[in-house]
C-alpha cells in the first residue's frame, strides 16, 4: 500500500508545481502590465521578490494620493539623500501612498540608480507610479536660477538663454516691456513703464516646460507675496512714495551700496537732496541710460567718464531734477525698507571708502566730502 501512495504525491507536488508556475508567470505578466520589465541590474530572484510586493501592492500605486489641496508640489531630493528618505517624505506629503512599495518600485525598475539632486515639479493626479517616474527623470528636474539684487531686466534676459526653457531672452524682453495690464493692476505700474525692478531677487525653481507667461508670473507673485505686505504698504503710506517711486528710489540704492546697514543713511541722503531741489547726480542712473558697455562687456560701465554724465536721457540725473522715470534694477527688500524708512541725517553726500570695504563716509557738506578723496 505505501509504495501506491508514492505516485499519487509525486502527482500532487507535480500539479502544485504547474500550478506555482502559472502563478508566477501570471503575476510576472501582471506586473509587467502594470510596472514594466524589472531593471537590468536587478537580478531574477529579487525580480521575483520585488514582483510579488508590487503585485500585492498594486492598488495603493495605482491609486492617486490626494496631496495637500495643491495644483502642483515641489520635491527636492538632496544630495546624499537615501531612496528611503526620498519616498518617506513624498509619503509624509501625501504624494504616495507607500513609501515602501513606492521604493519597492524604484528599485525593481533600476530607476533607483537614476535619481539626481534637485527640485522636481510634482502635479495633482498623479499616482505612484508616475510619482516615481517622475523624480527619476533627471531631464523633469527643475531649472533652478538666481536673481541677483541689482541686476536690470536684461541681465536675467541673459540668464534665462542659459537655462534652456522653451522661449528666450528676446521673448523674455518683449514680455516684460510690455506687460499685460493685470500686471499693472497688481503692481500699480504707471502707464509706459515696464516690470523693471519688479522682479524680487532670490532663488527661484521652476519647470523645464514652463511657459513664459507662468515665468514671469512667478517672479511677480513672489515680488507680490514677499514685498507687498501690509506693513510695507503702511509705511509706504507714511513715506509718501508711489509704489514706483519707491521702487525706483531702492534700485538706485541697490546700486550705490550692497551693506545693507547703510542703505537707510544713503536714502537719507538722496531725500535731503531731493528736499532742496539739488539734483540726485548719481552714477547709477547713468550707467543704466549708457546701457550695454561692449568694451568692458558690462550693463554697468565703471568708471564714468565727463562725456558720460552728459548723456541725453531722462535717466541721467546728473542733467534732470528728481528721480528717473522708473527703476534702473531689481532692488532687495533691504533696499525697499531704505527707501520708505530713511534714516534722519543731514548728509548731502557721501563717497567709498578707501580700504577697499565698498561701504561709505558721508559728509554734510562738500568740502567734507572732497576730504574723503583716496590719495
Amino acid at each position: 500500500m505505501p509504495e501506491k501512495r508514492k505516485p499519487t504525491f509525486l502527482i500532487f507536488l507535480l500539479c502544485l508545481g504547474i500550478i506555482l508556475a502559472f502563478a508566477l508567470i501570471y503575476v510576472s505578466y501582471q506586473v509587467r502590465e502594470v510596472y514594466g520589465i524589472s531593471g537590468k541590474s536587478v537580478n531574477p530572484i529579487s525580480a521575483l521578490k520585488y514582483s510579488l510586493e508590487l503585485f500585492q501592492g498594486r492598488e495603493k500605486m495605482l491609486a492617486v494620493a490626494p496631496g495637500n489641496g495643491l495644483v502642483e508640489e515641489k520635491v527636492s531630493v538632496e544630495p546624499n539623500e537615501s531612496i528611503q528618505q526620498l519616498c518617506a517624505n513624498m509619503e509624509q506629503r501625501n504624494l504616495v501612498a507607500s513609501a515602501s512599495l513606492t521604493c519597492t518600485y524604484l528599485v525593481y525598475s533600476g530607476k533607483d540608480r537614476n535619481i539626481q539632486p534637485g527640485n522636481y515639479t510634482i502635479p495633482l493626479g498623479l499616482n505612484a507610479i508616475q510619482v516615481a517616474d517622475l523624480v527619476s527623470d533627471v531631464t523633469r528636474r527643475d531649472k533652478q536660477f538666481i536673481i541677483y539684487a541689482g541686476w536690470r531686466m536684461e541681465e536675467i534676459a541673459a540668464m534665462v538663454d542659459s537655462l534652456g526653457l522653451s522661449f528666450n531672452s528676446k521673448d523674455f524682453l518683449s514680455f516684460v516691456t510690455a506687460p499685460p495690464d493685470i500686471y499693472r493692476m497688481q503692481l500699480r505700474i504707471p502707464q509706459g513703464m515696464n516690470l523693471e525692478g519688479y522682479f524680487f531677487p532670490g532663488n527661484y525653481s521652476v519647470k523645464p516646460d514652463i511657459s513664459l507667461e507662468n515665468f514671469v508670473a512667478g517672479m511677480v507673485t513672489r515680488f507680490i507675496t514677499t514685498v507687498l505686505t501690509p506693513e510695507f504698504d503702511r509705511d509706504l503710506q507714511n513715506s509718501g512714495l508711489t509704489l514706483h517711486q519707491a521702487i525706483t528710489m531702492a534700485s538706485i540704492i541697490q546700486r550705490e551700496t550692497l551693506a545693507e546697514d547703510e542703505m537707510p543713511v544713503i536714502a537719507s541722503v538722496f531725500f535731503n537732496r531731493l528736499a532742496i531741489n539739488m539734483a540726485l547726480e548719481t552714477d547709477p542712473t547713468v550707467q543704466y541710460a549708457l546701457g550695454y558697455d561692449i568694451q568692458k562687456g558690462t550693463w554697468w560701465k565703471s568708471p564714468l567718464t565727463y562725456t558720460d554724465l552728459e548723456v541725453n536721457s531722462p535717466y541721467n540725473t546728473y542733467r534732470n531734477q528728481g528721480l528717473p522715470p522708473g527703476p534702473i534694477s531689481n532692488p532687495s527688500l533691504a533696499a525697499l525698507n531704505a527707501a520708505i524708512n530713511p534714516a534722519e541725517t543731514e548728509f548731502l553726500f557721501f563717497r567709498a571708502k578707501c580700504d577697499g570695504s565698498l561701504t561709505h563716509n558721508f559728509s554734510k557738506t562738500y568740502e567734507e566730502h572732497l576730504n574723503f578723496g583716496c590719495d
